[in-house]
């Protein structure tokens, strides 16, 4: 992997082990996107959700936040202490937890997870972006707008966190705004996962990426347009049979 980036990252330093590969490129350009609706006032209450998520290739990588750090599921003393955790709703000024909820870190912190995501987190962690994108995207529909919906599938790392809840004034509904982070400097965030397993995990998804394009090579516009008809000869116009004499 090739890796055209402005900064660095805790990783990088990998490629002295597994060299560069010219055909698979990693342009590492931060962009951001949050579904904020037009016109929009802030909730008053707010759920204190702890968690985020992290696509690292076709990888879910689970982040929890503390006051003291941020730690993962790669942190976790026992990864089966996942298994029937999914949202504990914790409202701010008014906390309830159960022990169901508690997981233990091997530095010995415990903290109750309180996931944006009502699913049972160790199932969430089988999950790539399609499965994702179905179970949690799909139906939402001010979750991405159709550029977006590129950037999720196609760029190599994604971050997404719950940033509040809000009321659409257009729509007259309560919504939830997300934060989507991609390409992020992750070791700028604090995040730091074992640096084979990001490696690695690119290098699958650009490949996987390159094989789908070879399959399906993209087409040109050219080729679109007349696809739907249109001579490129004639400003887009349809194509239409010349009218010959003696013809009705």
């Amino acid at each position: 992997m090739k890796i055209i980036s402005k900064f660095k990252d805790f990783y990088d330093y990998k490629v002295a082990k597994y060299g560069v590969d010219e055909k698979l490129v990693y342009n590492r350009v931060t962009k951001n996107f949050r579904n904020s609706p037009r016109l929009f006032s802030i909730n008053k209450t707010q759920p204190d959700y702890n968690n985020k998520i992290l696509f690292v290739g076709d990888k879910i990588v689970l982040i929890f936040k503390t006051e003291e750090k941020l730690y993962t599921q790669f942190d976790l003393k026992d990864i089966e202490l996942l298994k029937s955790k999914n949202s504990n709703v914790q409202i701010k000024n008014f906390f309830h937890h159960t022990n169901d909820s508690e997981i233990t870190f091997l530095d010995g912190n415990t903290i109750f997870v309180n996931s944006f995501i009502n699913i049972d987190l160790y199932d969430l962690l089988k999950m790539n972006r399609k499965t994702f994108y179905n179970f949690f995207i799909k139906n939402k529909k001010d979750f991405f707008d159709i550029d977006e919906e590129n950037n999720f599938f196609n760029e190599p790392i994604v971050l997404i966190e719950f940033l509040e809840n809000v009321t659409d004034h257009d729509n007259r509904r309560s919504t939830s705004v997300y934060k989507k982070t991609y390409n992020p400097n992750l070791s700028q965030m604090g995040i730091y996962i074992d640096e084979d397993f990001v490696w690695q995990s690119l290098v699958e998804f650009l490949s996987n990426k390159k094989s789908e394009k070879e399959i399906s090579p993209e087409v040109s516009n050219e080729n679109k347009i007349l696809s739907k008809g249109f001579d490129l000869k004639t400003s887009f116009r349809p194509n239409m049979k010349k009218k010959h004499k003696g013809d009705i």
